[in-house]
């Protein structure tokens, strides 16, 4: 083993996953909790397990790190925050990054939405070691698998966050040991900022049927604190959002109009229900 020791940056299970694997192969470490929130459930299973465990200002939790001596690996596992240069030209420090896209695809924030509204056939996982540039390094492994009609950016994610575990579980071995080695990316998709949403999250009822339902499914992250902006549908000079949807199967006619409290959409085999309205400031 070429590292002395490990540190986790992120928060949930994937970092708890990471923080299992490292704890099998024997590697001493420990977790800072990055997110914008840090979660007291995540602190209490971290606690659970014996592992050290930190929620402290992100600044601190930097130079904590970089005041590490020895061999660092350094694994950030679902961490909002980009990695400083300080620690990515720290001598002896190797960080490595989970991306939620096949990359070079879907550089950024909530890549999984973008896979979805951009109606991508596939999509995975990459882990990539961490350079300047955001999910620009080399390549380490990626895990791919098909994107349906049926799939949500919550229900994307979850797949993500296995497929994630079960990728560095898989490179573990060779990471530690110094011998793992990665490629270079070809090319680059446009960088996401997390502020941003498709179309301004602003639904469109003249898009075809296909792209309604890539919408309402890349911006359903089941009530998770993900998106700045509210999804919602102008109607009558007036932006209403909706509680819940349904997308099924129909006829090739259309239609467009409000019934029994409901907004629907039929057009192009697809039959789009909107319910529970309610008005939005605009902008919101």
């Amino acid at each position: 083993m070429v590292f002395d020791q490990g540190v986790i940056f992120g928060t949930g299970k994937l970092a708890l996953d990471c923080a299992q694997i490292l704890n099998e192969k024997g590697l001493p470490f420990r977790i800072y909790d990055t997110n914008d929130c840090p979660s007291k459930v995540f602190a209490r299973q971290a606690a659970g397990k014996g592992y050290l465990y930190f929620d402290v200002p992100y600044k601190r939790a930097v130079e904590e790190t970089d005041g590490l001596s020895g061999r660092v690996l350094l694994v950030s596992a679902i961490n909002p925050r980009i990695l400083p240069t300080r620690l990515l030209e720290k001598p002896g420090l190797l960080a490595v990054n989970c991306h939620q896209a096949l990359l070079p695809a879907h550089p950024g924030r909530n890549a999984e939405m973008w896979a979805i509204f951009e109606e991508d056939i596939q999509t995975g996982i990459t882990w990539h070691t961490a350079v300047e540039e955001v999910d620009a390094g080399e390549i380490l492994i990626q895990k791919a698998f098909p994107l349906t009609e049926a799939d949500t950016a919550y229900t994307v994610f979850r797949r993500q966050m296995e497929a994630a575990r079960e990728g560095f579980a898989e490179i573990a071995e060779d990471l530690l040991n110094g011998t793992l080695s990665g490629r270079r990316q070809q090319g680059r998709g446009r960088l996401r900022y997390s502020w941003e949403v498709p179309e301004d999250c602003l639904l469109d009822p003249a898009w075809p049927g296909h792209k309604i339902s890539a919408f309402l499914r890349a911006v359903d992250y089941r009530g998770l604190a993900v998106l700045k902006k509210t999804p919602r549908i102008l109607w009558e000079g007036r932006e209403l959002s909706w509680k819940s949807y349904t997308i099924t199967a129909s006829g090739n006619d259309a239609e467009l109009a409000m019934r029994d409290g409901c907004l629907i959409i039929k057009k192009d085999g697809y039959y789009i229900e909107l319910k529970g309205l309610q008005k939005q400031q605009s902008g919101r």
